[in-house]
């Protein structure tokens, strides 16, 4: 967690550096005097209802995908757990699989059971986000190729981003449909792990409860592959996840007086759907280098005229997207913590008889 907090401060100030170098606090500071006070208050603020509305429809597909194995947590919960997860993958180096852990340790620590279930919820969730995010740049991607002169270095962009998108859906549906396959990739994990534990009872353990997991797991990946119209009503939630989540950028720009950002819709989800991937790989892009792609791809579609008004509302979105995010976060986490000690010693005091003696 400290090398994580390391890392953010370390690339919050790489973005300030880049802000301050390529853009310059100077043009920043006359793109705010340009700025309509009463519509950036209303649209900035309407960028913290769509961040909470796109969080509550991703969690909206996981918790379907739960009720669909049987595992009921409650929407309330899953929301939660959905924002801690989020705040886990934001201040740890491993994108998306922390957050992943995170929500399986709570639905477990929860329930004490249904952990390979709860995994194979996890992971179609993964994969229905991964295939909305595709599903959006591919489509963008292909109108601004047929629609415009787009240049070399945009579409191998574009390729790779989308090829690497593509690999890794790709690896979790075989993964998911070939139970042999994970549990050889389970087992190299094992063996890896021996060479630090030299236990050999725990490493056998850890084997059996790890065949086990991977059993239900598979068989909760059955149960949506025998009735794949259980997955329309999270594929929905999923797009109207990723429509809020694009809305931000939408309302942000609005907010600085930039109103042409309608006329660049396509180019606008392009940014959108290459900063999710930059960001969402096993190994994502920290804060720092995440803004620059940002930054630099809104000059690349909107002009280098445009350079200032790009740098400050890439500064603007990610205040959302990723420092918001990580407030909320861990308010939410503090509150869970202080409500279990509060529940906990309440049970503690019920327990014991009004003479306060036991029993």
């Amino acid at each position: 967690m400290k090398q994580s907090i390391i890392f953010t401060i370390v690339g919050l100030l790489v973005f300030i550096l880049y802000l301050y170098f390529f853009v310059g606090f100077g043009e920043i500071g006359k793109v705010f005097q340009q700025v309509d006070p009463v519509e950036y208050s209303l649209y900035y603020s309407l960028t913290v209802v769509a961040i909470v509305l796109s969080l509550l429809f991703y969690a909206m597909v996981w918790h379907d995908l739960l009720k669909v194995l049987s595992i009921e947590i409650g929407l309330k919960r899953s929301f939660l757990y959905c924002w801690i997860a989020n705040f886990v993958d934001l201040v740890l180096p491993l994108e998306t699989v922390s957050g992943e852990i995170t929500r399986a340790y709570l639905v477990h620590n929860d329930l004490k059971d249904q952990f390979g279930k709860t995994v194979a919820s996890l992971m179609g969730h993964r994969m229905i986000s991964i295939f909305t995010t595709l599903s959006g740049l591919i489509v963008s991607s292909l109108y601004l190729i047929l629609q415009y002169r787009v240049q070399p270095s945009v579409l191998y962009m574009l390729a790779i981003v989308t090829l690497g998108t593509a690999v890794t859906i790709v690896v979790l549906f075989y993964l998911s449909a070939k139970e042999e396959a994970a549990g050889k990739l389970v087992n190299a994990l094992i063996r890896l792990a021996g060479i630090v534990v030299k236990d050999s009872q725990k490493l056998a353990d850890t084997r059996d409860k790890a065949k086990r997991t991977l059993s239900a797991f598979h068989q909760g990946v059955k149960e949506f592959g025998q009735n794949p119209k259980c997955l329309a009503k999270p594929v929905l939630y999923s797009y109207v996840s990723w429509f809020f989540h694009l809305l931000i950028y939408f309302l942000v720009f609005y907010a600085l007086g930039f109103s042409e950002a309608t006329h660049y819709v396509f180019q606008m989800i392009v940014v959108f759907s290459i900063t999710l991937a930059v960001q969402t790989i096993p190994v994502g892009l920290p804060v720092g280098p995440t803004d620059i792609v940002m930054s630099n791809l809104f000059v690349l579609f909107f002009g280098v005229e445009h350079g200032a008004i790009s740098g400050t509302a890439t500064m603007l979105i990610r205040a959302i997207t990723f420092w918001f995010q990580i407030l909320v976060g861990y308010l939410i986490v503090q509150w869970l913590g202080i409500k279990h000690v509060l529940d906990k010693g309440l049970a503690e005091k019920e327990s014991v008889p009004e003479n306060g003696s036991t029993q």
